[in-house]
């Protein structure tokens, strides 16, 4: 039987990984959302070592700060109140299948939108007195490769026995950081599988890609859900801002000051 504990009131950023300020040749071959291949110049910041975690967000809900419109944006205030702008729930103060999600303190938060990441780093940021933020898609990057291309966290090549993704055969979350191969060069855990990741970044479309006009933010990261090929450094997906996901959280950036 399985267990719930007492949730967290107090917001927390959770272990910090200092990524230093460097060149990286960003993207592959393997996938046109990945090209071209470019070098870029990354500043320095510091990101959590995993993603954040059921007890942590719980703060935000707990304290009742989720419900305060000053840490939503314009769009994510009109979706949390019943706009149209996402995928709907029942109860959009708190994420998909919270109850059972309370079971599981320490595994990464899931059924999270976009604009429930953005808010919950406003309001730690405010906490903290830190500017907390979603990482951009190219720091995420450079975090999970390093500055040597690697097309996975831990190296060149792939193995089930090292990250939660669906060759992994679990099907479902664990608790962060539960595989100590899954690390990057930096120390940045759960990179390849367990949860994919959302980023600050937009999407740009690709030319006979149709969206719709929609806004779509990239997301980073392999998940239980994903294979091999999806759980590479580079891969890139999109989704609107106002969807959700059993399979898709978020992790934070500290913003050197």
């Amino acid at each position: 039987m399985t267990i719930s504990v007492d949730l967290s009131t107090k917001a927390s950023t959770g272990v910090l990984k200092r990524i230093p300020s460097g060149y990286f040749r960003i993207g592959s071959r393997f996938h046109e959302r990945e090209q071209p291949r470019r070098e870029i110049f990354v500043s320095e910041f510091e990101i959590a070592h995993a993603p954040v975690t059921v007890n942590q967000y719980a703060a935000f809900i707990n304290t009742d700060a989720v419900k305060q419109e000053k840490w939503w944006s314009r769009d994510g205030w009109e979706w949390v109140n019943g706009g149209c702008t996402g995928w709907g729930r029942e109860n959009r103060w708190k994420p998909d299948r919270w109850e059972i999600q309370c079971q599981r303190p320490y595994h990464p938060i899931v059924g999270v939108t976009w604009f429930e990441a953005e808010a919950y780093c406003k309001w730690v940021s405010s906490q903290k007195e830190k500017v907390v933020r979603l990482p951009s898609e190219q720091e995420w990057e450079y975090a999970a490769r390093g500055d040597d291309g690697r097309p996975y966290p831990w190296g060149e090549l792939f193995s089930s026995d090292l990250a939660n993704t669906y060759e992994a055969d679990r099907h479902d979350t664990i608790e962060v950081t539960s595989d100590l191969g899954d690390i990057s060069p930096f120390g940045v855990m759960d990179l390849a599988g367990n949860v994919q990741d959302w980023t600050s970044s937009d999407y740009v479309p690709l030319l006979g890609e149709d969206y719709y006009g929609k806004i779509l933010k990239v997301t980073r990261g392999g998940s239980y859900n994903d294979t091999a090929f999806g759980s590479r450094t580079s891969y890139r997906r999109a989704y609107p801002p106002g969807f959700y996901y059993p399979f898709l959280g978020f992790r934070i950036v500290v913003d050197q000051i």
